[in-house]
Formats: structure tokens, C-alpha cells, sequence
């Protein structure tokens, strides 16, 4: 066993390396410098890659190309909870020689989805909701399962034929016209826990309480607060990472924009085909964009800088075509939805915490809501800044012994609703199943 950090405990139980082909299976779990592995709720499977150390000269021999098949397992060494899963290596980037004693590897992995991906193309006919025509691509194509988190979509049943694309260019074609009632869009992603495939609205991620009780604070002096449950909710590195490019915005239609569908059938037009973000983002926030600008009199939501045309052609009540609905309100959703998806990356942060919360075995970050506290100055908390973020995208880094978790977050408003909020009833406590804190700071059960 290699030496473990009593910052954030783990442990390569096993990483076996395999290629069917030849009939060899290697154990590389001592060859490994580093893993990263990435989880995104735009992407829907893992990816990662890892740099490994040969003094054996064993991956010299065997001459790998990418294909290989790559089985990891990560363990807390003294906590009951281990997670699996299985990659193949897309692609190595050269290597470099250390010294005579050998030469560090740089492989790209990634789910099986992502290679099988690149090898299909889907020429079909597929006819039922969003959620059941993602099901059916995910099954025939996938061999996975769709786990629909929260609610429906808003979208009734439609007929879409493939123009002989990728099965994962279905799935997003059809994500991208899918929406809640109110415009809100849906995410299709995988998580490093879960072997099925989530689908969920961002409505149900941020009206779902925070899952961390103790907010996640950035604070130095928490490095060295004697409360273990302190240390390990410190943010240790903050990055604003907001686009503040208004002008991209207003192109993209984040903040203001005009739908036309015109129904040949019926010769019917959507009415009140004009969108403006305040709708559904609080219109007192300013942080989206601002509101007084006057361009030669106008403020830019008078003006229609993205205007998007669909032609219809619903014949029968029975069949709908993808871009077809019964109530042409509908089609204002795909409008507000990609406005949304848009708006998430105006107020994007990411942080750095210690990876060690991972191991407890229902927490699932990416596609969650979480709790942070970031100061103004001394122990005054920015009100503006802090609050519930989703986690869109989440980097776990195994290096030198200690696990972090890197996650990208966004939030819609400036709301302080929750800001100061340090977990009001009904927020899932991912520390309640924790009885005990011992030496070393491994929280155990």
C-alpha cells in the first residue's frame, strides 16, 4: 500500500489494465503519478486522463495505442465505501523519459459511450417524449438506462428522424428542445457513481435545498481550525470564471429574443413570441446585464438582435414532428431554455475542496445545489456572491496522496434569499451519517 495524505485519504485498490486481443491483464495501480477524472452536465459519460510512470519497461512491450481497456477502483483505506468504473484508453500523448530507469505516460480514458460514439451512426425514426426517445437511444445504442431525476419535461410526445447522425448527437438534439413549463432546459449527464444515465431541469436543481448543511466557506483560517467537519468544508482556491462579454450575449440571445413559427398546415402563428431573460430570472438583478444602457434611445431588451424562424407542418392531431407543437407557447420554451443555458455561464466560479466528502456513497455534487460563503473582508460575508450554486462541472484529481475536488458552479441571481442560511430543515445533511471523527481526520461511519 502507498502512502496516504491525512488530508484526504485514498487508495488504488486495484486499476487493471487489459487487452482482450492478447489475453493480458496488468495490475498499473503503483505506475500511477496522477489521475484526474471529469464529471459535466453537458457531457454524458466520464472522462479523464492519467499519467503513469514505466520503470519496468512493461508498457514499452506491450506497445499501447489507445483501446485498451482501463478497470479502476478508488477506496478510502479505512471508510466502507468504494466506487468502480470502467474506461478505455482513447489515446496516449507520447512520453517523456524520466531517466534510465523509464518513461511517464500520458493516457486519455473515457467511457465505452464515448468510443462506441465515434464508431455508429443512427439512421431511425423515433416517436414519444423527450425522456423516452433519450431511453430508447441510450438502450439500443448504449446498452444504458435513463434515470429521470424531478420532473417531466414539458414537451409532448413528437416524431424525430435521425439524419444518420451519432446516437449521442440524437440525445443532445433532442435535449435541446426540451424545457420544464417555464423554459427551464434540461441536462443529460453521467456521475462517477452511477452506472445509469441522469436527466434533470435545472429548475429541480436550484429549488432543491443545498446538500451541504456546513456551507463551503473560503476562508485561510479554516486550514487550521481544530473542527475536522471546518477544515474539510474550506474552499481551498477560488476562480471567478464569469463571461462578461454582453455584447456575445445579446448575439446568443441570452438576453432578449423574438421566436416565429408559422404552421403551413394551419397558416396559425405563435403570438407573444418575444422573450426577455427577466422573466424568469429576478428582474431586479442587474448582474445579467444593464438594464438603464440606452443604445440611440433604446434599452437592448427593445431591441431583437437573435430572432429565430421555424416552419411548422402539423397535418393530424396524432403526429407531431420535432419541431411541432400542440400549444405554440411551447415553442416560446425552446426560446427561454437556451436563453438559460446561455445565462449560467455569466456567473460562473470555481473552487477547490478537499476530495474526501466523495467518499461518502449517496453524495453526488455535479447537477446538485450547494452552499458557499465567500467574504467581502475579514469575517463579513459578500451577500451578492455567496448563496446556492449548482455544480455544473466537477474535476476530481488523485495526485501525491491527497484527493481534491475542483467544481465549477453557476447561479442565475443575486438572490440572498439563502445566503446566510446554514441548513434549514429538509436540507440533506451529508454529515448525519458520520459518528465519528478519528486521528488522521478520516470520517468514518
Amino acid at each position: 500500500m502507498s502512502q496516504v495524505s491525512a488530508e484526504s485519504e485514498y487508495q488504488f485498490q486495484n486499476v487493471i489494465l487489459s487487452i482482450p486481443e492478447k489475453d493480458i491483464e496488468l495490475d498499473i495501480s503503483q505506475t500511477i503519478m496522477e489521475l484526474t477524472l471529469y464529471e459535466s452536465v453537458n457531457i454524458p459519460y466520464i472522462t479523464g486522463n492519467m499519467v503513469c510512470v514505466d520503470t519496468q519497461f512493461a508498457f514499452e512491450e506491450l506497445r499501447l495505442n489507445g483501446t485498451e481497456r482501463l478497470k479502476l477502483s478508488i477506496v478510502a483505506s479505512e471508510y466502507d465505501y468504494t466506487f468502480e468504473k470502467n474506461f478505455i484508453i482513447t489515446r496516449t500523448i507520447g512520453k517523456t523519459k524520466m531517466d534510465e530507469s523509464g518513461y511517464a505516460y500520458n493516457f486519455y480514458i473515457a467511457e465505452e459511450i464515448f468510443f462506441l460514439d465515434v464508431l455508429k451512426k443512427v439512421s431511425n425514426a423515433y416517436q414519444g417524449t423527450p425522456s423516452q426517445i433519450i431511453q430508447s437511444v441510450l438502450s439500443s445504442e448504449f446498452d444504458k438506462e435513463l434515470d429521470l431525476i424531478g420532473k417531466p419535461s414539458a414537451q409532448s410526445a413528437f416524431t424525430y428522424i435521425s439524419p444518420f447522425i451519432s446516437p449521442l448527437a440524437v440525445i443532445e438534439t433532442i435535449r435541446k428542445r426540451t424545457s420544464d413549463r417555464n423554459g427551464y432546459p434540461f441536462f443529460v449527464y453521467a456521475t462517477l457513481k452511477e452506472d445509469s444515465i441522469r436527466m434533470k431541469c435545472l429548475s429541480d436543481m436550484i429549488e432543491t435545498d443545498p446538500i451541504n448543511r456546513i456551507p463551503f466557506t473560503f476562508s485561510n483560517a479554516q486550514n487550521y481550525n481544530p473542527d475536522r467537519k471546518k477544515q474539510l468544508t474550506n474552499i481551498e482556491f477560488m476562480q471567478d470564471m464569469g463571461t462578461n462579454d454582453t455584447v456575445e450575449m445579446l448575439m446568443k440571445g441570452a438576453v432578449q429574443n423574438q421566436y416565429n413559427v408559422l404552421n403551413i398546415s394551419t397558416n396559425k402563428r405563435n403570438k407573444n413570441n418575444r422573450f426577455n431573460i427577466t422573466e424568469v430570472v429576478d428582474a431586479e438583478d442587474d448582474s445579467i446585464y444593464n438594464k438603464d444602457l440606452k443604445i440611440r434611445e433604446k434599452t437592448l431588451d427593445q431591441y431583437d438582435p437573435n430572432v429565430i424562424y421555424r416552419i411548422a407542418n402539423h397535418t393530424t392531431i396524432d403526429e407531431l414532428g420535432y419541431h411541432d407543437e400542440r400549444d405554440l407557447e411551447m415553442h416560446m420554451n425552446k426560446m427561454k431554455s437556451s436563453s438559460l443555458h446561455k445565462a449560467l455561464d455569466k456567473k460562473k466560479i470555481n473552487i477547490v475542496l478537499p476530495g474526501v466528502l466523495n467518499f461518502h456513497e449517496d453524495t453526488v455534487f455535479v447537477g446538485e445545489q450547494i452552499m458557499i460563503n465567500l467574504p467581502r473582508g475579514g469575517n463579513d460575508l459578500d451577500k451578492v456572491t455567496s448563496g446556492p450554486f449548482v455544480v455544473l462541472e466537477v474535476k476530481h484529481k488523485f495526485s501525491e496522496n491527497k484527493y481534491s475536488q475542483a467544481m465549477t458552479c453557476s447561479k442565475l441571481t443575486n438572490s440572498t434569499d439563502k445566503t446566510l442560511a446554514v441548513g434549514p430543515t429538509g436540507y440533506t445533511n451529508i454529515w448525519e451519517s458520520f459518528t465519528e471523527i478519528r486521528y488522521g481526520g478520516l470520517l468514518v461511519l
